[in-house]
């Protein structure tokens, strides 16, 4: 433990100085700090709080989280309620009073864990002692939790954990207790001469009667000792088993039907958790949305392409339109016909040179037309939705390349019920299983329940 601060007087005084009370409410309100501050002067003894005028004898009201933890406190003072958490973990505090807290209390490792953990056993045992009274789980009534509490005891008899007296042993049982408290009558009976002999053979006949007692109860248990708790482990129903050596240990039973949706249930939340991270590529692959992915897909190259043509075309991909090749046909046409009527032209002719020179003109203009014809670089729907189709296609065969490539959130493509439903078939109900990822079976009223310890 580390060593204990000490405030001085004036250290004291300026403590004191920084609570307001609140003398028109029903407690004293005090910060975590200033509390601490208290106690460490105090040595770590709640009952300054009590003797100190200043707090007027009015209960505690702690303004926020107070972390006692590992602290030697025995006694904390009459905190009535902390607005915030309250942490006594490894601590000496056996009682808290009547405090509430406005957040959890956490007494791992306290004297107070041990005796409220008591506290709560008698509780659920004096629950299930009703029970047992009005005999709620009788066999014939055919009651759901109570055929999966059967279902529990039974495997765990089958296990070897726990021992289920027959009607023989209970009535031996009977007897032997009956016996034993009228041996034990018989040795305390002040009227009895108290005869040494006699004495050491009731003795005798008492340990005798106590040792067969013991081996006919220990490990014993019912089908009572099976107790339903408040919360389901994703919707099976959950038991602790109220006898001694089987503390922290918690069980599931489920039908086949509820095994099902459980682990459908915990694989869903799985994934929630951890996202498209907490799987390898090749399985997270087989439960991608590839349809939505192709479609935005599609959308983006359709706008990508149109704005950005450089980026997706070359020279090589420009061709002549139709009308380009029809015109380019036909003005060769015409330029070879007006070379022919050149080589036709009578050279004794007197306008000869005349002729010449118009049909040289004529083919001058054809030509320049000619030459003028270039490929246009402006990309046709065609060749923009051809563009698209042949990265669609690659997109289709290696959707998660491409959500990779972008950067794009992979969780936000995924089939979750279809990956969930992939995650229970490859790994089994044994899935939700944190303790060893085992389950078994045992057969009951006609049903078969599944049964896994988690704790």
């Amino acid at each position: 433990m580390g060593r204990k601060l000490r405030l001085t007087e004036s250290e004291l005084y300026k403590v004191i100085k920084r609570i307001v009370e609140q003398t028109e409410d029903e407690y004293y309100r005090i910060s975590p700090e200033d509390y601490l501050d208290m106690m460490q002067y105090a040595s770590y003894n709640g009952n300054v709080f009590r003797k100190m005028k200043k707090y007027g004898g009015k209960p505690l009201y702690i303004t926020g989280d107070l972390d006692l933890s590992n602290l030697p406190v025995k006694d904390i003072g009459p905190i009535g309620y902390v607005d915030g958490r309250l942490d006594i973990s490894r601590t000496k505090v056996s009682d808290i009073g009547n405090l509430r807290s406005k957040s959890y209390i956490s007494d791992y490792g306290s004297p107070r864990e041990r005796i409220r953990e008591k506290q709560e056993l008698l509780g659920r045992r004096a629950e299930m002692d009703s029970k047992r009274e009005n005999d709620e789980w009788n066999f014939q009534n055919h009651d759901e939790e109570g055929l999966k509490a059967m279902a529990l005891l039974e495997w765990l008899e089958g296990e070897g954990k726990i021992k289920v007296l027959s009607d023989e042993e209970k009535e031996e049982l009977k007897e032997l207790t009956q016996q034993l408290e009228e041996l034990n009558t018989r040795y305390d009976d002040e009227d009895r001469d108290g005869d040494p002999d006699e004495n050491v053979e009731i003795l005798n006949q008492i340990e005798e009667v106590q040792e067969r007692i013991d081996d006919l109860t220990g490990d014993v248990g019912d089908i009572y000792d099976m107790y339903p708790t408040n919360y389901t482990h994703y919707g099976l129903t959950q038991f602790e088993v109220l006898v001694d050596g089987f503390k922290g240990e918690e069980y599931t039973v489920g039908t086949e039907e509820e095994m099902d949706e459980a682990a459908l249930q915990y694989a869903k939340n799985y994934i929630d958790d951890v996202g498209a991270d907490g799987f390898n590529e090749s399985f997270i692959e087989d439960y991608l949305d590839v349809d939505a992915i192709v479609n935005m897909a599609e959308e983006d190259y359709e706008f990508q392409i149109r704005d950005y043509p450089d980026s997706y075309f070359n020279e090589s991909d420009f061709e002549l339109t139709y009308e380009q090749e029809q015109r380019i046909e036909q003005l060769e046409s015409q330029i070879e016909d007006l070379e022919q009527q050149k080589l036709e032209l009578d050279s004794d002719d007197e306008n000869y040179y005349d002729y010449e020179e118009d049909l040289d003109n004529q083919i001058e203009t054809l030509q320049e037309e000619l030459d003028g014809i270039e490929v246009e670089t402006e990309p046709t729907d065609d060749m923009i939705e051809n563009k698209v189709d042949e990265l669609v296609r690659d997109v289709r065969r290696d959707p998660l390349d491409y959500l990779k490539n972008y950067g794009l959130p992979i969780k936000e493509y995924i089939d979750e019920d279809a990956l969930a439903q992939g995650l229970v078939d490859s790994d089994g109900w044994g899935v939700m299983n944190g303790y060893d990822g085992n389950y078994d079976s045992i057969d009951v009223a006609g049903e078969t329940y599944y049964i896994m310890r988690i704790n």
